[in-house]
């Protein structure tokens, strides 16, 4: 068994309940795309730092990529690539995590069938500050279960993806684990990510 190091990890369950399982207004009639909280979400809500990655191997398995009804909550790419990336979907807000402590805050939405994320400031542990240039991202998606699959468009390259929403960051999958080296994980809530230690030493 691995000896892990799980300094600083919180559990997600309280802004899990707070992002809920809505699926309420579902205005476009496209299967969901936020509700109407606006702008529920800050930058540093949550904190992500981590050495564990996903599964690189292909995705063979995702159904059709023709859209559903996305959930709110916090989702973890599980297989695709073999990064570590998250993200927190609350009202229309959207919080896309990298596993050190780096963060994008926008907002994301459902139309035509495809999810749209828009990228509009960031925070990392060394700043925190509006972008200069708003990026919004198109993907193909498809929603099984408690898993979300999405491919970004306009990008040859761009990998299928499966995500899982999950209510821990720091629970390890059989997808999603430590992969030898320095095994940590830490996340925070509602705390700066400025001056935040390394959690891979």
């Amino acid at each position: 068994m691995k000896n892990l190091t799980r300094a600083l990890v919180l559990s997600l369950s309280l802004l899990a309940v707070a992002c809920g399982d809505t699926q309420e207004d579902d205005k476009d009639g496209d299967g969901g795309g936020g509700g109407d909280n606006g702008n529920a979400l800050q930058c540093s809500a949550v904190g992500w730092c981590t050495t564990w990655s996903a599964d690189s191997t292909p995705v063979t398995n995702a159904p059709p990529l023709t859209g559903g009804t996305l959930r709110e909550g916090t989702y973890r790419v599980e297989q695709g690539s073999g990064y570590d990336a998250a993200m927190v979907l609350r009202g229309t807000s959207v919080i896309l995590l990298g596993g050190s402590w780096n963060n994008y805050l926008g907002a994301w939405k459902v139309s035509n069938g495809k999810l749209e994320l828009t990228r509009a400031s960031a925070c990392d542990d060394y700043s925190e500050g509006p972008l200069d240039h708003v990026v919004t991202e198109t993907h193909a998606f498809a929603v099984r279960g408690d898993e979300l699959f999405t491919q970004e468009e306009g990008s040859s390259r761009a990998p299928l993806l499966r995500w899982k929403r999950v209510n821990d960051l720091c629970e390890e999958s059989a997808s999603f684990q430590c992969r030898g080296g320095i095994c940590a994980c830490a996340t925070t809530t509602n705390r700066p990510l400025t001056g935040q230690q390394s959690c891979s030493g």
